[in-house]
């Protein structure tokens, strides 16, 4: 997720202005909103048993993680098609 932050600060300074600059914000807001929850809920199972509700929980942040790379990948190829 670390990745996907950077990667979206360095394709936030490539999108121009308009309304591709001010849906590009709010998506960076948002990568940075996921971020914060992957480190809350590291702290919060930190010490936790292993159970199969962790394991399940863990899929689906690397899931999320995964499906920001390809949206942020969508919008860079977007961005150089212009």
């Amino acid at each position: 997720m670390a990745y996907n932050v950077l990667y979206g600060l360095k394709l936030r300074r490539a999108i121009p202005g308009g309304v591709m600059g001010e849906r590009g914000g709010q998506m960076l807001f948002l990568i940075f909103f996921f971020a914060l929850a992957y480190l809350v809920v590291l702290l919060l199972t930190w010490g936790e048993p292993q159970s199969l509700l962790l394991l399940l929980l863990s899929l689906i942040l690397l899931l999320g993680a995964v499906f920001v790379y390809l949206v942020l990948r969508l919008v860079d190829a977007i961005v150089a098609s212009l």
